[in-house]
């Protein structure tokens, strides 16, 4: 073999080589002191479930690494000169696991379940200054509080807050709510067992460009 042959064919080795890498899965396995209580953010009063269950969620608002409050599922908010009003818009184009739209009656009615003191949330407590929810428009919704409380949008980003798919909560009981999660977020839920662990699948249709980066993340109590 030529020296233009072997190059040639180290350079074909390497691309086949590249494409196996880039083919194989990428996944990792997460070793958790003890099983999750719950894998409804609502109900969750421990930070190993609120971990687990940004898996499948998320919120109107977030935190970054700064703990500074950056947008999600909504991308801008105004407050009335009171500050008992807040109406925020939301991100267009995101769709529940369920393959519904994400829009502003999602918004109204995970929040009028934790605000229903019936319901007996654990977060019930976080969100009981909010006095309703409305719809506007499908992608504006609007909170009006009881009183004042310039932390709203902060409370907005706990792990907590987040968006279930209506559907889940129409047809759903809190139990299987606990169970069967179903969100926006960049993974959904392969299998679970909470004596043995959980298996999270990439989201083929997660609304932010070239996330997530693993394939699936395996949780083991």
């Amino acid at each position: 073999m030529n020296l233009k042959h072997a190059a040639a064919a180290l350079a074909l080795t390497s691309l086949v080589a590249a494409g196996a890498a880039q083919a194989a899965p990428k996944e990792i396995t997460v070793a958790i002191a003890s099983t999750f209580t719950t894998l409804d953010p609502y109900d969750a009063s421990d930070t190993l479930s609120q971990t687990a269950s940004k898996s499948f969620y998320e919120g109107l608002f977030t935190f970054d690494k700064d703990m500074k409050v950056i947008d999600a599922l909504a991308t801008d908010y105004k407050v009335s000169d009171d500050g008992l009003v807040y109406t925020v818009t939301l991100r267009k184009g995101v769709k529940f696991h369920d393959g519904s739209e994400f829009k502003a009656d999602a918004v109204k009615a995970n929040f009028d379940r934790v605000t229903n003191k019936a319901n007996g949330l654990k977060r019930y407590m976080l969100y009981q200054n909010i006095e309703k929810t409305e719809v506007v428009d499908p992608y504006t919704v609007r909170f009006t509080l009881k009183k004042p409380f310039s932390s709203f949008i902060n409370q907005l980003a706990h792990p907590a807050g987040v968006m279930i798919c209506p559907s889940t909560l129409a047809n759903k009981t809190n139990k299987q709510i606990a169970f069967e999660p179903c969100g926006t977020g960049p993974y959904t839920l392969d299998k679970y067992n909470p004596s043995e662990g959980m298996r999270v699948v990439k989201n083929p249709n997660y609304w932010q460009a070239g996330f997530p980066k693993l394939d699936a993340i395996n949780w083991k109590p």
